[in-house]
C-alpha cells in the first residue's frame, strides 16, 4: 500500500471514529452577515458552564464544543486535540490528530454542521447526533464528556 493511501486510509478510519460535528446558528461562529453561516477562522476551544447556569443543562456549552471541534478537525487546526477528552486524548496523541485534521481539511475542506441535536445528557455525559452533509460523516448519539467545565469529545 503506498505511504499516501494508507495514510488516507487511516485519516478516514479515524474521522470515522471521530467526527463531530458542531450545529446550530446562534452559536459565536455565526458571521454577522446572515443567519448559519459560519467564519473559517478554527475556534478550538470549548465553552465552559455549569450545569443550569443558563437553564438548559448544558445544551448551549454542548453544541457549541461540538461546532469547534468539528470546524476544527475539518480545517486542519492541531488545537481541536484540545476538545478530546482526556481519555481520548492519550489514545490519540496530538501529531496524530493534526495529521487527521490536516487531511480532513484537504479531502473534505472546511464542513460544518447542518443538523445538530443533543440526544441526552445525563450529569457529565451527553449523546449527540449531527451531520455535516457528508453521509460517512452522519453520527448518532456520539458520546461527550464533560470535563472541567467543557464538553469533550469521548468517542474514542
Amino acid at each position: 500500500m503506498h505511504i499516501r493511501t494508507a495514510a488516507t486510509v487511516a485519516a478516514a478510519m479515524v474521522l470515522g471514529l471521530s467526527l463531530t460535528a458542531c450545529g446550530g446558528d446562534s452559536d459565536s461562529d455565526a458571521k454577522p452577515t446572515g443567519p448559519g453561516q459560519h467564519s473559517d477562522a478554527p475556534e478550538p476551544t470549548g465553552v465552559t458552564d455549569s450545569t443550569d447556569a443558563n437553564g438548559d443543562d448544558g445544551k448551549a456549552a454542548l453544541e457549541h464544543s461540538v461546532r469547534a471541534y468539528t470546524k476544527a478537525l475539518f480545517g486542519g487546526d492541531p488545537k481541536g486535540h484540545d476538545l478530546l477528552s482526556k481519555r481520548c486524548q492519550s489514545e490519540m496523541p496530538q501529531d496524530q490528530f493534526t495529521a487527521m485534521a490536516q487531511q480532513a481539511r484537504h479531502d473534505y475542506g472546511a464542513l460544518t454542521i447542518k443538523t445538530f441535536e443533543v440526544d441526552q445528557i445525563s450529569g457529565d455525559m451527553a449523546r449527540v447526533s449531527y451531520g455535516v452533509g457528508v453521509p460517512q460523516f452522519e453520527r448518532t448519539a456520539q458520546p461527550w464528556s464533560r470535563e472541567d467545565g467543557t464538553w469533550r469529545w469521548d468517542a474514542c
